[in-house]
């Protein structure tokens, strides 16, 4: 497999990830999904939950995809580059984010992507070594 097609999951990931960062994914906005969903407005602090959770995982499946295409041409240093292409994708999200009126960029955010890509990172370690 050459390395464009190792990377270009990775840069679909990233794409999917920056694109919902505008406006049409805010909190405003998946209240609204979540409305339609449930029959009524989710409580706040489940509300949040749920959209914190979509950023570690989100940002799981990054650094997952990050490794699996670092691994073969970087294999001594696949997990820091998985970290590094998650929190540069982290950095363009939040960055992006604190230029729209209804999102909220914050390094937070950044850490929570970082701790997601970490999770998914620790369980591929893992099952490297197991195997």
């Amino acid at each position: 497999m050459n390395v464009v097609l190792r990377w270009l999951p990775v840069v679909a990931w990233s794409a999917v990830i920056l694109i919902a960062s505008d406006d049409a994914f805010s909190a405003a906005n998946s209240g609204a999904w979540f409305r339609g969903l449930f029959g009524r407005d989710l409580p706040h602090v489940l509300h949040v939950a749920i959209r914190k959770l979509a950023h570690v995982v989100e940002y799981g499946i990054l650094g997952a995809l990050a490794f699996r295409a670092a691994r073969i041409d970087f294999p001594r240093r696949a997990m820091a580059i998985a970290l590094a292409v998650a929190l540069l994708v982290s950095m363009i999200d939040e960055v992006h984010q604190s230029t729209i009126a209804s999102r909220t960029g914050t390094g937070w955010d950044v850490l929570l992507d970082l701790i997601g890509a970490g999770i998914a990172l620790w369980f591929l370690r893992r099952n490297q070594q197991s195997a």
